[in-house]
């Protein structure tokens, strides 16, 4: 009798495509998570006082919720295009899907350890203890972001290949997205 087939080679998946749709969903997790944080924190702001007022009346507290929501949004779009890009993927595949994948996933990556920064720093102390929500969302925005692949290592990556490419081929690749 034969070795029976993985999955990989029952559905006609490379190894790669299976990493890069690991790494797609990831930034798809990262961008939910970013979003559940930012909206934990709001709702901390407006309801910790400090010198007789909520924190969130403070500029730099204000400044630093502003950013944590830049971080969100952009996770979220950077996600939401690589999702769309498989969705309607027909015919995405080489250098297009790596374009695709890197780019969200890196930029995910970035967002998740920016934005967990900045709500642990919203939240003191509280938001690293067991009793507070915050930290099962952080701890997984770390993970996640290394899972699949790091920012650097998609950087990397995508360097690589527009190098082999050379620079004439970028722009058409970048444009045709």
């Amino acid at each position: 009798a034969g070795a029976t087939p993985t999955a990989c080679e029952q559905a006609a998946v490379s190894a790669d495509e299976l990493h890069m749709m690991g790494a797609a969903a990831r930034a798809v997790m990262i961008a939910g998570a970013l979003e559940t944080a930012l909206d934990i924190t709001v709702q901390y702001a407006q309801e910790r006082k400090a010198f007789g007022r909520n924190i969130g009346g403070f500029q730099a507290v204000q400044h630093n919720l502003s950013r944590l929501a830049c971080e969100a949004a952009a996770a979220a779009a950077a996600s939401r295009s690589a999702a769309d890009a498989i969705a309607n993927g027909e015919g995405l595949a080489g250098d297009a899907l790596l374009l695709e994948i890197a780019g969200p996933k890196t930029r995910c990556g970035e967002a998740a350890g920016q934005g967990a920064a900045i709500a642990h720093q919203a939240h003191g102390a509280i938001g690293f203890t067991q009793e507070h929500v915050l930290h099962r969302f952080t701890q997984r925005l770390w993970a996640w972001r290394d899972e699949f692949g790091s920012e650097s290592a998609w950087a990397v990556r995508l360097g690589e290949a527009v190098a082999q490419n050379g620079a004439d081929a970028l722009w058409p690749l970048v444009a045709s997205r």
